[in-house]
């Protein structure tokens, strides 16, 4: 029996710890204060010597102080010309004061006429579809009709009008073919033997073939050119067909030719030196006309050949027009589809015109203004990279620099003397960009105990690198403040950097915090857990971190089970 007690004794606190409700690990969602720093350790050392330079690179603009005089902690010594990163805070601190103001009545009549200007885009893209979708018809219409023109072989009206058209354009190619030979002979001066008298002396100097070759050609292109004028002069509009066929041919191998020569007159002109009288403008002046002459060239010759495949086409022109029908046919279809994408596109801007205007009425939210604080703090530290101040008291030794002088970012720009001590330390790479100028700093020596602090200043951070065991670290230089206590240089300093803090803020640990497609914590609403996308902010010391939207204070947040 006493067995048998023992036993469903046992199974009953079996039974009573599996249908038990979990037991969970919390914490309490709390508003307080948290700190960002950064910890390094290195050695006091006398700081007899200040090297003072600029943290960016710039011209001088104003030196304050001079050799000998005695300058105090903060005292403004030196700073660079920096209008631009001046505006830049300004900027920044316009926009931040702006969105916390909110709009005003013009800036609300803004975005009302901006939509307003969307709405009337967006009708006037309807409108614009409405007629690109109509010519694209009328272009379908207009193959259908070519179709019907098509009829009747060589003679066809279709046939006659390109013939007309060729006519016109061999007489354009004719005036391009007489000034590319102008431009080439300008430079190589062989039937204006005056053009080139101020630069013959040195044309193509540095590789005398390429002149013989050019001058060989200019012949070569000039007969050409006398060929074609030859079968271009005569004609007109009735002019037999074979005969414009052939003038044709001959101002196609005319431009060919031409194009040759402009090549070979361009190689002359990059061998040529430039020596005595011939200016780099004067040279580069040369090559542009050849180059733009010799594009013209090529344009022609481009068209004369589309224009003998079009005559060709033309006597073949009812299967032609057929294609081109065809072709039209599915324009239309492409037409209408991108007009009609066109319509989307500025539909979807009203759209967000709309929203901007309706963003407008609404008070901003912290999670708004944090990119704005964070631009505005981003340009207050860029600006302060161009001022150089007195880190502690001291006297100026050495003034480097002159106003008006470049000063780089490894330049000393002034020289200090100071009886005080100073901690180097290395910063690694993930925590150096956390640091500026001016931070405060408390410091700890083991010869006096973690209960005696001291306070101090980053003085200086060196813009380059130390790899130590394959990690990147960056030296800073920390002074001490004024102290009486018996430090000696060789101790071991303890630095610690505050770099950011926010006060009266929510937090919670970093380890409840979790990660799916998004950040999200489990938060214990009665007995029943619910998963919570937040969005977080400054991860601080001992293992907090800022949460900016999704919980509130007093939450319970579940981090495990017992």
């Amino acid at each position: 029996a006493v067995i048998v007690l023992v036993v469903a004794y046992i199974g009953y606190g079996q039974y009573k710890k599996a249908t038990a409700p979990p037991n969970y690990d919390t914490v309490t969602v709390i508003r307080g204060d948290i700190a960002q720093t950064v910890e390094a350790t290195g050695k006091i050392q006398s700081a007899n010597d200040l090297q003072l330079r600029f943290e960016t690179a710039g011209t001088l603009g104003d030196v304050k102080v001079k050799e000998g005089d005695s300058v105090k902690a903060g005292q403004l010594l030196a700073s660079l010309r920096a209008s631009d990163l001046a505006a830049a805070v300004a900027q920044a601190q316009a926009n931040l004061n702006q969105k916390i103001a909110g709009a005003n009545d013009s800036e609300r009549a803004y975005y009302s006429a901006a939509a307003d200007s969307a709405k009337a885009d967006w009708d006037r893209a309807k409108a614009d579809a409405a007629n690109s979708i109509a010519t694209a018809q009328f272009a379908v219409d207009t193959a259908k009709n070519n179709m019907k023109l098509a009829e009747g072989g060589e003679d066809s009206r279709i046939v006659n009008q390109e013939y007309d058209d060729a006519v016109a354009l061999l007489q354009a190619a004719l005036s391009k073919l007489d000034d590319g030979l102008t431009q080439a002979d300008n430079i190589l001066g062989i039937d204006n033997a005056l053009a080139n008298d101020a630069f013959e002396n040195v044309l193509s100097l540095l590789d005398i073939n390429k002149l013989s070759t050019a001058k060989s050609n200019y012949a070569v292109a000039r007969d050409a050119r006398d060929r074609a004028r030859a079968a271009i002069v005569p004609l007109t509009t009735i002019s037999v067909h074979t005969t414009i066929d052939n003038a044709l041919a001959s101002a196609e191998t005319a431009l060919s030719k031409m194009n040759i020569l402009l090549t070979n007159v361009s190689e002359v002109l990059e061998a040529t030196p430039i020596i005595g009288t011939l200016t780099q403008t004067t040279l580069d002046a040369k090559k542009t006309i050849i180059a733009t002459t010799r594009t013209t060239i090529t344009t022609q010759y481009t068209s004369v050949i589309g224009e003998k495949q079009t005559i060709s086409d033309a006597k073949n022109s009812y299967s032609t027009y057929l294609i081109a029908y065809n072709k039209a046919v599915n324009d239309f279809d492409t037409t209408k589809l991108t007009a009609l994408s066109a319509v989307a596109i500025k539909e979807a801007m009203y759209n967000q015109a709309m929203a901007n205007l309706n963003s407008k009425t609404e008070p901003s939210r912290e999670v708004d203004l944090a990119p704005l604080r964070a631009a505005l703090a981003q340009a207050q530290a860029n600006y302060s990279k161009a001022i150089l101040n007195a880190p502690i008291d001291g006297v100026v030794s050495k003034v480097n620099k002159k106003v008006g002088e470049f000063v780089s970012a490894a330049d000393i720009a002034i020289e200090m003397i100071t009886p005080h001590f100073e901690v180097e330390v290395d910063i690694p790479e993930t925590d150096v960009a956390k640091l500026n100028v001016g931070d405060v700093v408390i410091i700890t020596l083991d010869a006096f105990g973690d209960d005696t602090k001291f306070g101090g200043k980053v003085m200086s951070i060196d813009p380059a690198s130390t790899d130590i065991q394959d990690v990147v670290y960056y030296k800073i230089k920390v002074s001490l403040d004024e102290t009486d206590k018996p430090i000696k240089a060789g101790m071991t300093a303890n630095v610690t950097v505050a770099t950011e803090k926010r006060v009266g803020v929510l937090y919670i640990p970093s380890r409840a915090v979790r990660t799916n497609s998004e950040k999200f914590v489990k938060v214990l609403v009665g007995k029943e857990v619910k998963d919570v996308p937040i969005t977080l902010g400054l991860k601080a010391d001992d293992g907090k971190i800022e949460v900016l939207e999704g919980l509130k204070e007093g939450d319970v947040v579940v981090i495990g089970t017992k």
